[in-house]
Formats: C-alpha cells, structure tokens, sequence
C-alpha cells in the first residue's frame, strides 16, 4: 500500500508500521483481536505504543478505537459530549438505496429529491469540482460519508484515488462498495476530521462537504487547520458550509420559518445537555467575517455559492405548479454569474483555500 507512508498515529503523530496477524504474538495485543478470524492485518505505531486494526481493507485510524499496547501511560482522549453526539449518530445512522446507490436513510431531510428540483439539485451538487485542480492523485475526501449521490461520485473523476475519511467505519462500508460499483479507486480510513491520520503535504486536493459546522464551534478552526496541514503546497481545499441564520436571502424569504428554525435550533442544544435522549447532530455556523479573520492564511480564502436555498426554502416556494423550474433555472443563472455575492447572501459556501508556499 504506497499510501500507508502517508499516514501518521493521531496519538502519538509517529508513522506507522504494517503488522500481519502472524506477528500479533510479538506484542500487548488486545485479547478481543486474538480469534477474530476477519481481522489479517494492522497497523503499529513505530514506537510500538497504538495497535490500530484494518477490516476489510477499512483502516481504523480514529483515536477512540485505538489498542494501547505500550507500556506507561495510554494518552489517548475522551471524545468531548459534543463530539459524542456527532460520533454516536453517523454509526447509528441507516442506510437506504437511491439510484443504486447506497445514501443516509435521513438524506430527504437536507435534499430536495422532486423531479421539479433535480436539475437545480444537480447543478449544487457537482460544483465544488469548478474550484480546484480536475486531475491529480490523491482526492482526498473528509467525512465522505457513503458517497452516494453519483454527482458526489464523479468529483474524484480525473485522480487516480479518492481518500475517504469518516468516523463512521459503516460509513466507509457503503462508501467501499459504492466506489467499487462505479469503478473507481479507494482508500478508506476511519478517522477524526479535527485530528487526521495523514502526514503533512500528503493529498492533492481535499474536499470536505456538509462537515465542518457539526463540528464543536471551537474545533472548527483545529478542522480546518488540519486540511490545511494535509494539503500539499499549491492545492486547493474545498469546504461545502452552512450560513444557517448568517444567510440574509433565507432569513429574508423564509421570515417566521426561520424564526421558527433558529429558536428550535437553541431549545434543541438546551435539551439535549438537560436529558439524556438518542444521539442528535450538533450544528453551529460560524459567519464569513469568523472565516476571514481566524487563520494565518485567512488572505487565501475565497468564497463561491454552492447553492444559495435550503429545503424548507424549496419546500415553500418551488412547485411545479407555482413556475418552480423557471424560478430556480433563474437561481441557477444567478449563482453562476453572482457566485461571490451569492456565497454569502446565500445559504451554502464554497469555501475555497489556496495553499500557498
């Protein structure tokens, strides 16, 4: 595997070493990984500290799964409540089949899947490709998720692989077996977005859709440094990001709707803290200034629209009935051609970092 070169312990940060089940016996392995007759190969960390194991060809390198094999003090850390709720709901989280393709069972809630949408639909779903580099050899894709829209599929088309991490390790099954389906190259590793596995200056391009604003408020500038970190010198990072209330167009159109949504949205982080209930995802969206005024490299980032509307927008106004191909044909043209303008007053960002030597 040329990439395990490119992968690093998120513990201990040191490289990693290939173990074969033959070689177990030779260190502190967990009994739970003795008789597992599915499990043939790991990882080590080269200090001999982290047994990290590979599941079918999905690489385990996510702090909480991690096997303390060394001696002294196993250093790895708790999952914040916040982060919890993150990680507990995507391995809950089930899967249906749309298109062939396997997709979150809860993808209808964010999606507009009515024929009089798709075009529209269509169109915001491939245009994070228009931002960075259309060949290359590491496509690397944090929280992927199962990749199961086939616009999704062919933001990879043109690099040799797509490198997908998730917290999910079910996640990264469906995403294996949808890859395999299209024909395409993968490598699929289960890991943490605020603490990526991989090396520095390892992947090409690096994508990451609808992720960054589940992550904690005060995590969100440790996530984005990491793909920072990760990118190689001259490439682009693309982050797909939600304006939620800092979005004029939808508070403006939605009006007591989004009321409605943002008094919902402080009540369900009061609820969740006072009663123990099934795991909810966190939401918190930073505004373009935060971006603007966070990083060393805050001079290097661009913004472009991905799509300006949310669902309870589509809901609400676009109906087959009510012109709603010609409104959003209108939207499309729009977004083309304002796409700077529209990337804030809109509700979807393409956040785009050039790094820089």
């Amino acid at each position: 595997m040329d990439f395990l070169q490119n992968l690093r312990c998120p513990i201990t940060k040191n490289g990693l070493d290939l173990v074969m089940k033959d070689e177990f016996l030779s260190y502190k392995m967990p009994e739970k990984y003795e008789n597992f007759g599915g499990l043939t190969n790991g990882l080590i960390d080269t200090t001999k500290q982290y047994f990290y194991p590979i599941f079918e060809d999905i690489i385990i390198l996510h702090e909480q799964y991690a096997s303390f094999i060394g001696e002294g003090q196993n250093n790895r850390n708790n999952l914040s409540f916040d982060k919890k709720r993150v990680f507990d709901y995507y391995n809950e989280v089930n899967y249906k089949i749309k298109n062939s393709f396997k997709i979150y069972d809860d993808s209808h809630k964010w999606v507009d899947f009515r024929e009089v949408s798709s075009k529209y639909m269509r169109a915001s779903f491939k245009r994070a490709s228009k931002f960075y580099p259309q060949t290359g050899k590491y496509f690397l894709d944090i929280a992927s998720g199962p990749i199961g829209l086939e616009e999704y599929m062919t933001l990879c088309d043109g690099y040799e692989y797509r490198v997908c991490v998730d917290i999910s390790i079910n996640a990264l099954i469906q995403a294996k077996i949808n890859m395999e389906k299209a024909g395409k190259k993968g490598i699929y590793i289960c890991g943490d977005i605020t603490n990526i596995p991989i090396q520095d200056n390892s992947v090409d391009t690096v994508i990451s859709q609808h992720t960054l604003y589940h992550i904690p408020r005060n995590d969100q500038k440790i996530a984005v440094n990491e793909m920072y970190r990760v990118a190689r010198e001259n490439s682009k990072i693309v982050i797909i990001y939600s304006w939620f209330y800092h979005s004029w167009f939808m508070n403006l159109s939605l009006n007591i709707i989004q009321l409605y949504r943002i008094l919902r949205h402080f009540a369900g982080k009061m609820y969740v803290c006072l009663f123990p209930s099934k795991p909810r995802l966190y939401f918190y969206a930073h505004s373009p200034a935060w971006f603007k005024k966070s990083f060393k490299f805050s001079n290097d980032i661009e913004f472009f629209c991905w799509r300006s509307t949310n669902k309870y927008f589509m809901n609400l106004y676009i109906h087959k009935w009510l012109f709603g191909e010609r409104i959003l044909n209108w939207l499309i043209n729009l977004e083309e051609k304002r796409s700077k303008f529209m990337s804030t007053f809109g509700e979807y960002s393409a956040i785009v970092i050039t790094k820089k030597k």
